[in-house]
This record gives structure tokens, sequence and C-alpha cells, in this order.
């Protein structure tokens, strides 16, 4: 990850988390010795419930943002616990660009399984998904910038940190930063619903795929069957039925 979206991510939190954790969601996660259908059963499956996961944060932040947006002074527990929900957000953030980078490496491990699936197909879906996690950090990027968070502006996370204390001080500040998490909630649910109609479609288009490779097998294994039964067992031979005249000339 860029140290552009690592800061950015870093503003959504202020509890000092410093690496994106590793995907690991509810009911399980990809399994690293399970074979190719089954990683994308389990990858579609983590991406259908990180997006309920997400929608239930952000759903979460836009409640404390409603709360305490005419707020003058805020008690510095009801400012933790209106964190703890953005905190949560920055690591399911991670998990959704995670599970953007395993689309990509199930589409490309397909595609060496099975040489003759068109190429060109297999790198569209993996453009898309590289296309679908680039919306997303220019998502978040611009949504930091509206909250006056510009990434750019932050060599460290340490820098991220103390704006975020500075922005809590303020209401308009604060409301501007929970309005930035918020968006950046409905965005990463965009980023894992586009990610999930493009698996969708990628399963669809490699089970047609492999099902019109059984059909060719098998037409060519009942040709091949046919040829050599009557090759081993060819049909009575024709004979000849000579009539009365033509013993007349013997």
């Amino acid at each position: 990850m860029k140290q552009t979206i690592r800061v950015s991510l870093s503003i959504l939190s202020t509890l000092g988390l410093t690496a994106v954790p590793s995907l690991a969601l509810a009911g399980g996660g990809l399994t690293g010795g399970a074979t190719l259908p089954e990683q994308i059963v389990q990858e579609a499956t983590s991406v259908k419930k990180l997006a309920e996961q997400v929608e239930t944060v952000e759903t979460e932040i836009s409640q404390y943002e409603n709360m305490i947006q005419n707020m003058i002074d805020l008690p510095q527990t009801l400012i933790g616990q209106a964190l703890q929900p953005i905190d949560q957000l920055y690591g399911l953030v991670g998990q959704a660009e995670a599970l953007g980078t395993n689309a990509q490496n199930i589409a490309q491990q397909f595609q060496s399984l099975h040489a003759n699936f068109n190429p060109q197909i297999t790198q569209e879906y993996v453009q898309h998904y590289q296309s679908i996690t680039s919306g997303l950090q220019n998502a978040i990027d611009t949504a930091l910038k509206t909250a006056n968070l510009n990434p750019n502006n932050f060599a460290t996370e340490a820098q991220a940190q103390q704006a975020i204390q500075q922005a809590l001080q303020n209401p308009n500040s604060r409301n501007a930063l929970l309005q930035a998490s918020a968006a950046v909630g409905q965005a990463t649910v965009t980023d894992l619903t586009q990610m999930e109609q493009t698996l969708n479609a990628e399963t669809t288009a490699e089970e047609t795929w492999r099902k019109s490779q059984l059909e060719q097998q098998e037409s060519t294994s009942n040709l091949i069957g046919k040829m050599n039964e009557e090759f081993i067992n060819p049909g009575p031979a024709k004979q000849t039925t000579l009539s009365g005249s033509d013993m007349n000339g013997l």
C-alpha cells in the first residue's frame, strides 16, 4: 500500500494503528490450501460479508454525526465512542483493498491453470479489480481533502494523528471529519458491491467456458469410442447371392 494511502487510512483512526489488518472476517476468510473453485466461493462470500459489516459501521458513524453536529463542547468519553466505528472502518477499508488484490490473483490463477481460456478476458477482469480498488483510494483522498485533511500534507502518521486531534477541538472540523468518514464508508460499500458483481460475472464466464470444454471433450470422446467400436467389431460382411441363371453359366 502506498504511503499516501496508509496515511489516508491512519487519518480515520486516532488509536495509532500502523498497519492494515490481515484478512480475518467473521465466518472465515480465504484459505491458503483451498482449491480454485473453493477460493472463488470464499472470495465472493468474504466480499458480501464485508459489505454488510461496512454498512453497519457507516450507519453508526452517521448516527454519531447527527447526534453531535450541533454540540459546541464534546465530552472526551463521547469523542472516544464516536471514534470507535471510525477506527473499525479503518480496518475494514484495508480488508476491502486486500480482497481486491485477492480477486486479481484468483483470476490470474484461473488463467494459469486453463491456458485455453481467453487471456484478454482475464486481463479485463484484473484491470476491473484494479480500477475498483483505485476508485476506493481516490474516494478516501477526496473525502479527506473535503475535511481539510489532505493526506499529501502529512509525511507521517503521527502528523495525521495530530491534525485529527486539532480538528476535534472545532465543531466544524469535527463534523467534517465524521462526514468524511461516512463518505469513505459509503465508497467502500460501493467498491465491494462492484467487486461482487464483477466476481459473479467472472464466475459465470468461467463456468460457461468450462461447460463448453467438457461438451467438446465428451463429443470427441464419443466419436473416438464409436470409431474404435467399429474397428474392433465390424459389421457382418456383405454376401452376394447367386441366382439360378448364374449357376447355369458355371
